[in-house]
């Protein structure tokens, strides 16, 4: 949870293994199955009779079981769009939880109610959503749902840092970064997305107005990650792809550039390969350098100014 892309698998058996696991873990806690709405009774009637002892680990294994299903649905089966399904399972069952026994101790309901932990799974459900995007007829709806979602997750980012408490909990600096730093980069992520697949479906003025809220996002999520993580870079480019779509000037083109130009040997120091870089991160980052440069060659030549439009 702290990042996907640390998921690997380097046996062969792993998923029978990992199957078997999960197999034994629920039934030995009796966890649960099926849609949330339909067990929230039986939970509320095992709590009454067999107390927290007995529910915690239930739950908890019933949580982190449709985690990794949806994981393994959209990363190895690709099928993204089952994996989210078992994501917004995860989100409904813990903010539901979060309410019923929000008087209840961390020790007895469990972590997986903590802010953190909810935090992360909101985060991970913003991500693969975007990936599970399609044309459909469902286009605008879902894009609306997921621009909504986007905005309450950095309205609850931004109330906690208002309120100078990161959250009760006892954080290290990477569970800082991963679950209260990096959700809100995530959340600028898919409002940019939002605004760009809306410009796509509209036609002058608005769709560059889109374009250019896009770009403005893109950078903001940019600018939240530290300059030798991959994301940095990439959404650096996604902020220019929304710049020359605009029309935006030659001089901010160009000052993505010159952050992206930097960022580069230090992120190929640590994500010189994966999955992003496989489906043509560093093609899409050398094709808006050469732009840049070229654009700045027809600047120095008086050919172009600074504030002309990107050509597109």
């Amino acid at each position: 949870m702290r990042d996907e892309r640390v998921f690997h698998l380097n046996h062969p058996d792993w998923i029978t293994k990992y199957n078997n696991q999960v197999t034994f873990e629920a039934t030995a806690h009796q966890a649960y199955s099926g849609e949330v709405e339909t067990f929230k009774e039986l939970v509320q009637k095992r709590l009454k009779e067999k107390g927290w002892n007995d529910v915690r680990p239930a739950l908890s294994v019933t949580v982190r079981k449709f985690i990794m299903k949806g994981m393994l649905e959209s990363h190895l089966g690709g099928r993204p769009d089952t994996g989210v399904q078992f994501l917004k399972r995860v989100v409904n069952l813990l903010e539901w939880g979060r309410l019923v026994w929000k008087n209840v101790h961390k020790d007895d309901r469990g972590v997986i109610f903590e802010d953190t932990f909810l935090r992360g799974v909101r985060s991970m459900h913003l991500m693969m959503s975007t990936n599970a995007y399609s044309s459909g007829p469902s286009l605008n709806s879902h894009l609306e749902h997921l621009k909504e979602e986007a905005e309450d997750l950095l309205k609850e980012i931004r109330i906690m840092i208002a309120s100078n408490n990161l959250s009760k909990e006892e954080l290290d600096p990477g569970m800082v970064s991963s679950f209260c730093v990096y959700p809100a980069a995530i959340a600028h992520k898919t409002i940019g997305f939002y605004h760009a697949q809306k410009a796509r479906y509209s036609n002058g003025a608005s769709a560059c107005i889109s374009f250019i809220s896009g770009a403005t996002e893109y950078l903001q999520a940019a600018n939240i990650y530290p300059v030798d993580d991959e994301f940095h870079a990439f959404y650096l480019t996604c902020a220019m792809d929304c710049m020359r779509n605009a029309g935006m000037s030659i001089g901010d083109f160009n000052q993505a550039a010159v952050a992206l130009r930097a960022a580069v040997p230090k992120m190929m120091k640590i994500w010189a390969f994966s999955i992003l870089q496989r489906g043509g991160r560093d093609e899409k980052i050398q094709a808006h350098l050469r732009r840049a440069d070229e654009m700045m060659k027809l600047v120095a030549e008086g050919k172009l100014t600074l504030e002309d439009p990107v050509p597109f």
